[in-house]
């Protein structure tokens, strides 16, 4: 069977003219096998438990290591992901960008806030927004590049509202799939999201997006799960989420 890469996807996204950046690591990983599979069905709350225990580690981490100054202007938040996941297994839930048809695969996309305090005097962006429980929305857009066509639900899809909360400086989504392709077909998944002012009350009673502050990125790097992630390094280049879904009953090109 053919060999898988890992794929973690980061971004560096900001107010402003925040620079973007990536990094890039790959491992060798075999496609699962329904042979490997265990009684214990995984959940997406299971994939979400286990990504909050390495993210809150690596957050204590970097705010207890020594601290540099740094002179280029700091980012106030960052959009990463990892996938696509299949944990067939049992932890560390190790990406694989091969998926067998009709098994369910995971993306798990973190919004993260600045948590140190770089605005005067000694507060954090994370303090800020997270403070006025600010509304947000992450957006999976999709692509079969096989037959370059737009990716059904859920591949294609938003997730809103939600909401920011007091004195949390990262939040996860995952996204649950599981394609039922035919054939061989490889996707292409872009992640963006948007945090947005203030709720603002429409005529008719709903809450409208205040679409003022200028919040708005893409996840697009690729990195290991450590507290870089509160300390992202720039210039350096950046890929998508790219994958295959293989069937077992393939059509004639």
């Amino acid at each position: 069977m053919s060999d898988a890469k890992e794929f973690i996807v980061k971004q560096r996204a900001g107010a402003g003219t925040d620079t973007l950046t990536v990094q890039a690591t790959s491992t060798a990983l075999a496609a699962p096998s329904p042979a490997t599979a265990v009684a214990k069905k995984v959940t997406a709350e299971d994939v979400k438990a286990h990504y909050e225990a390495l993210l809150k580690s690596s957050l204590d981490k970097a705010l207890n290591a020594p601290q540099k100054e740094v002179a280029e202007l700091q980012g106030w938040w960052d959009i990463i992901a990892f996938g696509p996941i299949q944990p067939i297994l049992n932890p560390p839930f190790r990406p694989s960008d091969v998926i067998r048809a009709g098994e369910p695969a995971f993306i798990v996309t973190v919004l993260i806030l600045n948590p140190f305090p770089i605005l005067p005097p000694g507060i954090s962006p994370c303090d800020i927004l997270s403070k006025f429980a600010l509304p947000y929305e992450i957006t999976y857009q999709t692509g079969n590049v096989t037959t370059w066509t737009k990716a059904p639900a859920p591949l294609t899809s938003e997730k809103d509202p939600l909401y920011l909360v007091p004195g949390q400086c990262f939040y996860i989504d995952v996204l649950e799939f599981t394609p039922q392709d035919r054939d061989e077909v490889m996707y292409e998944m872009n992640i963006s999201a948007r945090i947005f002012g203030c709720t603002r009350h429409g005529k008719n009673g709903k809450d409208k997006e205040n679409y003022a502050p200028p919040f708005a990125g893409f996840a697009r790097e690729v990195v290991e799960v450590d507290p870089s992630f509160f300390r992202p390094a720039p210039f350096l280049n950046s890929a998508p989420i790219r994958f295959l879904v293989y069937g077992d009953q393939p059509e004639e090109v």
